[in-house]
């Protein structure tokens, strides 16, 4: 497989980022109703997470990238 051109991994991290914002404001509204399941909440929560990484790694910010060399 090629490697992603940086304007694709740019995409890729930002589709990511997007859908982690998107799960994570879907937590918080599930947090506040009284009824809330405390196992969902944290299923939600490492999945925003997850995310979050893999999109940093897809496209590392530049000040990371300037750490590694």
């Amino acid at each position: 497989m090629p490697d992603l051109t940086p304007s694709e991994r740019a995409q890729v991290a930002e589709i990511l980022t997007r859908r982690a914002n998107e799960i994570a404001g879907f937590s918080d509204e599930y947090r506040r109703d009284e009824k809330h399941f405390g196992s969902v909440e944290f299923a939600l929560t490492r999945e925003v997470n997850r995310l979050r990484r893999l999109a940093e790694r897809v496209n590392p910010s530049p000040s990371e990238e300037e750490n590694d060399e």
